[in-house]
């Protein structure tokens, strides 16, 4: 790894934590704190979950939990005082949240009358990046850059708690054929965010769209129950993913934690999406493979 590339990497990340330490008692946004970083949101996310082993919303709440127990010994304000001051909506909230770090409740706490150093700044070390370094074999892309393309298909709202891609993917297989101007460059899989997700709404349960669809020459025949879409043109790195889907997470920590934020690139702002081919021999299978194509810019 260029040395150039390392010191932007931790330098990036170290602003971003700096941002926050700064702001814990202040509104903070995932748009905001990954404009710190120089990354879009959804590559911070990825990054910043990959270095630090936390999700920035779970960092967040643990370090204001941390600073605030501070002032729970030190000053005799009520609880909800403190907790508005931490930007928690209201005391039960705070409650909940500093049971999860300390594992006892703020008045408890209060009471013992002394400090517990539970979650402290995250401090970035070369061993982030040399864990990154090592963890995963070298997976080099293939970069292309394509025009708009045509896909039909069946698309569904869903969340990652859940997650209903499944059965959505059941009901598409069987009336695959019914696309008479497929072009058969395989099977897409698409999903899209809303754009105004925030740094308080992006959890488990917010609803994305997903797509099972294939490409087609044109629209002129949509079969009923079906729809349309534009996947956007643009510049893109293809990434192979190799064996079942509950190795995912590793490929994806490669992509957005070791390859991204050393190749030159930045993320671009389309959608993620993968195609399934004829080596795809499903979810479970130790030889499946499927094309992981990530926008760049």
């Amino acid at each position: 790894m260029p040395k150039s590339a390392k010191d932007s990497y931790q330098y990036r990340i170290s602003n971003a934590i700096t941002f926050i330490e700064e702001n814990l008692k202040n509104v903070l946004t995932l748009d905001r704190i990954a404009q710190e970083a120089c990354y879009s949101k959804y590559h911070f996310i990825r990054l910043f979950a990959a270095v630090t082993g936390e999700t920035v919303v779970d960092y967040v709440r643990k370090r204001r939990v941390s600073e605030s127990a501070h002032e729970l010994i030190l000053t005799r304000e009520p609880i909800v005082a403190i907790a508005e001051r931490y930007q928690f909506d209201s005391q039960q909230a705070y409650t909940r949240a500093f049971q999860s770090v300390f594992n006892t409740s703020p008045g408890k706490y209060r009471k013992k009358g002394h400090r517990l150093v539970t979650f402290e700044r995250y401090t970035l070390s070369p061993a982030d990046i040399n864990k990154l370094q090592n963890d995963f074999v070298s997976m080099e892309p293939k970069i292309i850059t394509i025009t708009d393309r045509k896909l039909v298909g069946m698309r569904i709202k869903t969340s990652l708690s859940n997650d209903t891609t499944s059965q959505m993917w059941q009901q598409f297989m069987p009336r695959r054929f019914e696309i008479k101007n497929n072009k058969n460059t395989g099977y897409y899989s698409v999903q899209s965010f809303d754009e105004d997700i925030t740094f308080d709404t992006f959890t488990e349960d917010v609803i994305f769209e997903k797509w099972a669809a294939v490409e087609v020459t044109d629209f002129d025949q949509i079969p009923e129950g079906m729809v349309s879409y534009v996947l956007p043109g643009g510049k893109y790195a293809i990434f192979i993913h190799k064996g079942p889907v509950d190795t995912f997470k590793k490929t994806m920590d490669y992509i957005h934690g070791k390859w991204l934020p050393n190749s030159g690139y930045e993320l671009g702002q389309r959608n993620h999406f993968a195609i399934m081919g004829d080596k795809y021999h499903g979810p479970h299978h130790p030889k499946s493979e499927e094309e992981i194509w990530v926008p760049i810019q």
